[in-house]
């Protein structure tokens, strides 16, 4: 039997990694076999949650044997994805971001849906299929919800999200709740023992907006000034990576969950005359104040799509 590897994008977040999960335990239910992978080093968010549920976290593995049948999850851009995807046989794709170069030389499963987690769609997806939930599952997704919400102070959040979230919270039964909320932001935002370049690389999403090659991170935390005290160094590694990557544009944004506030590092004059002509924010002193965007997907990326067709 073909075994599907499923693929969560580079830096996976809480809601990729659980997703790749979610999905093999969908596909287990209709008997097919299949393994989660990750493309790198998970953050602390995605390790409390795993192992609040006693999950051991997908191995990484950045390439596979030519033609190994692959499902997407939480991202379709092959920038995002395991290098050389063409290599590989994509059979199944579940998206909550717009589609953009994807394609595929035979037919493939879809699912995309104008939700604000992955995991909603795959909650979605076991209930039409009337599949079992298990209490670890439903509390997979129910994080993942969270997370890629922040807890619903996210503009993109649904009514569709907070109803699936009630509920999953009906299956997972997570004591003290709110407590699980809090300890799963507080180890989002413990930065200590990271390096100036694992903070950076945390959380990346490659882009080409028409040929302008640009890399947007969102480091979501409930201390910013973790990452602001050290501008400096951040700012130097930014340089640095842009150089490197041979990149156009770049912007990192320190989003703070508990003051809904996003400030945003500010590399040089092409940066800086972006972001005044999208989003209307002098910089200064290499930082911007873009208020309340806490949504890379929509708040941020679709400005900057139209500012560079």
């Amino acid at each position: 039997m073909n075994n599907i590897k499923i693929i969560s994008h580079k830096s996976p977040d809480t809601d990729a990694v659980c997703a790749s999960i979610v999905f093999q335990n969908f596909l287990e239910q209709m008997w097919k076999k299949s393994t989660p992978i990750k493309l790198w080093n998970l953050n602390k968010e995605t390790k409390f949650v795993l192992d609040f549920c006693w999950i051991q976290e997908p191995e990484t593995i950045l390439e596979l044997e030519e033609w190994t049948k692959i499902a997407l999850v939480d991202h379709n851009e092959s920038s995002q994805s395991i290098n050389n995807i063409s290599k590989y046989q994509i059979e199944y794709l579940i998206d909550h971001h717009k589609i953009w170069d994807f394609w595929t030389s035979d037919p493939v499963f879809i699912r995309t849906e104008k939700l604000w987690s992955t995991n909603s769609i795959l909650y979605k997806m076991f209930k039409e299929n009337w599949f079992e939930i298990s209490q670890k599952i439903a509390t997979l997704m129910l994080s993942a919800i969270i997370s890629d919400t922040l807890n619903f102070r996210s503009a993109t959040t649904t009514k569709e999200d907070v109803q699936i979230w009630k509920e999953l919270n009906e299956i997972a039964k997570i004591e003290n709740l709110w407590d699980f909320v809090k300890n799963m932001f507080d180890a989002k935002s413990d930065l200590n023992w990271f390096s100036i370049h694992q903070i950076i690389k945390s959380d990346y999403k490659e882009f080409d907006f028409n040929w302008t090659k640009a890399w947007i991170w969102t480091l979501e935390t409930t201390n910013p000034n973790f990452a602001l005290d050290k501008k400096d160094e951040i700012l130097e590694w930014l340089e640095k990576i842009k150089s490197e990557d041979n990149l156009d544009f770049i912007l990192l944004s320190v989003v703070d969950i508990l003051e809904e506030k996003n400030t945003s590092f500010v590399l040089n004059w092409f940066e800086t005359e972006v972001i005044e002509k999208v989003f209307w924010s002098k910089s200064e002193n290499n930082l911007a104040d873009l208020w309340k965007r806490l949504s890379r997907k929509k708040q941020i990326v679709p400005e900057l799509d139209k500012f560079f067709a």
